[in-house]
């Protein structure tokens, strides 16, 4: 055989071939079953280890909504990871968030901070992805939540995600001065016997008022003219700190009072004469608000593995499901529902529940955040007050 001559090549018979494919392909079903772990879970069980050896994460949070979140069952499943909750009013958050990375400090893990404070957070570009920390493959499936995705306020859907959803009650009223039936649209507020009868959240304090104001200046049958007639002809009585118009209201110095749910709420509980207006009987729609539950994860945190490990719990079918069971017992409006469709509803109020059929207005819209607009209107309508 001369160089330039091949030697023979023994070609293995076509069945021998085939058969040796298929047994190189592993199905992965058949992997499950001979015990072979997916990668995910592999993922998982190295995440939790290290989440261990970290010991804690460092939760940011409104009050009441970290109380809520500490007595979950969180600690139970993993007793090794504690969770340290910083609770502040979410304005009092940012100036600290902002202060410690001024300062080289990066001490939060993850925020439950509100709705327009996370927002300050992320153009201020100290967030990563919150998807960045997902393992769970049920976490991962968005399948499982309202309108068949996560929710987010951030414009890119990356950064800030609702976990609750509940509808936005907005009028509460003096039972002994007001019939609720006489109410059918928002521009019924308007009628000239109601003026100087009604207390008002302060817009310039954010929180409730930011979200009210929002819904009136965005909902295609109300917008900017309601609310300049709203606060030019009303003669509303201004106040900025809980609960001292829902105690006009109780006393039945005022009548109607635009404030948050959650102090009219507490205020019926202890037997005063007062109620929320249901907000499906106003035609204009009914807006849906987080209720203040949002989720951050904050970019360099110091437990990172234990971030993801909370998160990935949380966020689970399981998480989801106790953080409603430890919302009654915490939360002052009771027990709020998960965004989450695939755990039952049966221990959330009717009233806060979102049920089929109903025209719901997500306030969480990221074009929804600027401000500006609606503090301008505001500012002449109060200018131009009657």
């Amino acid at each position: 055989m001369t160089k330039f001559q091949s030697k023979k090549v023994r070609l293995l018979p076509l069945g021998l071939l085939l058969a040796g494919m298929i047994c190189a392909w592993v199905d992965p079903v058949a992997a499950a079953d001979a015990g072979v772990a997916p990668a995910w879970e592999a993922e998982w069980n190295r995440t939790v280890k290290a989440a261990e050896q970290e010991g804690q994460l460092v939760l940011y949070s409104l009050t009441e909504v970290g109380e809520a979140i500490s007595n979950t069952g969180f600690t139970k499943k993993y007793p090794k990871i504690k969770i340290n909750v910083v609770a502040a009013r979410g304005g009092e958050h940012i100036s600290r968030i902002m202060a410690e990375r001024r300062a080289g400090k990066y001490l939060a893990d993850i925020g439950n901070l509100g709705n327009t404070s996370p927002y300050t957070l992320y153009q201020s570009k100290v967030l990563d992805p919150i998807a960045s920390a997902f393992i769970l493959p049920e976490v991962k499936d968005e399948s499982k939540w309202w309108q068949g995705k996560q929710q987010f306020i951030d414009p890119e859907g990356k950064y800030i995600l609702v976990y609750v959803g509940a509808p936005l009650f907005l009028l509460g009223y003096n039972t002994k001065l007001v019939n609720p039936a006489g109410f059918r649209s928002y521009w019924d507020l308007l009628d000239g016997k109601w003026k100087g009868k009604i207390a008002a959240f302060d817009p310039k304090a954010g929180g409730f008022a930011a979200t009210r104001d929002r819904f009136f200046f965005h909902n295609p049958e109300l917008g900017p003219q309601f609310l300049r007639r709203l606060y030019s002809e009303m003669a509303l009585t201004l106040y900025a700190r809980y609960p001292q118009g829902e105690d006009w209201l109780a006393s039945g110095k005022y009548s109607l009072c635009l404030c948050r749910h959650q102090s009219i709420s507490e205020a019926k509980s202890q037997g005063l004469p007062v109620d929320l207006m249901e907000p499906g009987q106003f035609k204009e729609g009914v807006g849906v608000e987080s209720r203040a539950k949002t989720l951050v994860l904050m970019n360099q945190p110091p437990h990172a593995n234990a971030a993801k490990v909370f998160l990935n719990w949380f966020l689970s079918r399981e998480g989801q499901s106790d953080f409603q069971k430890s919302a009654a017992k915490y939360l002052d409006a009771g027990a709020e529902g998960s965004l989450r469709t695939d755990i039952p509803k049966d221990d959330i109020p009717p009233r806060n529940r979102l049920n089929p059929g109903v025209k719901y207005l997500p306030q969480w819209n990221p074009d929804y955040f600027d401000m500006k607009p609606i503090a301008k209107v505001i500012g002449e309508a109060l200018v131009e007050k009657k």
